[in-house]
């Protein structure tokens, strides 16, 4: 892979972590490292074609999905604040201990921190709404993202490598969620982006979604469908399905318009064999609405 800014800062975070953290990487950045890696790995098949997909999109930021059993622990955490610490990052005063940035030459790179669903682990810290604190307190929270259902669960494995910041080579792997938990955290940001202008009116939300589904490997197609069976009646995959009914999965719905307004939109979308298997993905034990 060519190196870019955002993976010399995970290949820097994973080298000062020395193996005492798995980094479950989602959001825009995640899908680019798997789509990325899966055209270097041609034998491994996709749903869709890879060369009828829209062209890989980076970002600006590190979502870093911390395990339950992690965020929820201080001595697991204080490694991390101290490693960030180490890095040169700085706390983002608008998020508190849950974002941190570091300058570039021109912009800077942002890591944000989310927790998976806690689940038994929900005991060990504070009730709070909005974010998981530790305690005692090592000054690094996560923000909750309960619509991460089964991140853990069948991540992609993938070899990244590079130079760190040092100019030192280092190897690690990065986790990326199985296709189940990523379509379901896409739509539901989705829904929360679709009126709010600063964010494209969910338009980057929407053709990540398409991305999610065209990318499915033959091994991952298996996991998520077992998971969603396995999770069918959890409330966070009922309101997914919502979204994708109103949505993606209505010829007329807004999330089609928004794919077919990006930039990086091409004539090889295929918007209905796109809903087919996005139906199939979320609802494998019925037909899916209006069918």
């Amino acid at each position: 892979m060519t190196a870019d800014p955002l993976q010399t800062a995970l290949l820097d975070l994973d080298a000062q972590l020395a193996g005492a953290v798995e980094l479950i990487i989602g959001g825009g950045y995640g899908l680019f490292l798997k789509q990325l890696y899966l055209q270097e790995h041609r034998d491994i098949k996709t749903l869709f074609p890879l060369d009828d997909l829209p062209s890989p999109r980076t970002t600006q930021d590190i979502d870093i999905i911390l395990r339950a059993e992690v965020v929820t622990d201080s001595t697991s955490m204080k490694p991390i604040r101290d490693a960030l610490d180490r890095l040169g990052f700085v706390v983002v005063e608008s998020a508190r201990y849950m974002q941190f940035t570091r300058p570039l030459a021109v912009g800077e790179i942002k890591i944000d921190l989310l927790s998976a669903p806690l689940g038994v682990y929900a005991d060990r810290v504070p009730t709070d709404s909005r974010r998981v604190r530790p305690q005692p307190s090592v000054k690094l929270h996560a923000r909750k993202l309960e619509e991460a259902v089964a991140v853990e669960q069948h991540p992609l494995r993938i070899p990244i490598g590079g130079l760190l910041s040092s100019g030192k080579p280092h190897q690690t792997t990065a986790l990326i969620p199985q296709a189940l938990t990523y379509a379901v955290m896409k739509l539901m940001a989705f829904r929360d982006r679709l009126d709010d202008q600063d964010k494209e009116f969910g338009r980057h939300h929407a053709l990540d979604i398409y991305r999610i589904v065209g990318l499915i490997t033959r091994d991952e197609d298996g996991h998520a469908r077992a998971l969603a069976r396995k999770f069918d009646r959890h409330p966070v995959i009922i309101a997914a399905r919502e979204v994708a009914t109103q949505y993606f999965l209505n010829p007329a719905g807004l999330g089609r318009i928004r794919i077919r307004e990006h930039q990086l939109a091409t004539s090889a979308i295929d918007l209905e064999y796109f809903a087919q298997e996005l139906a199939e993905l979320l609802f494998p034990n019925t037909t899916q609405p209006g069918a």
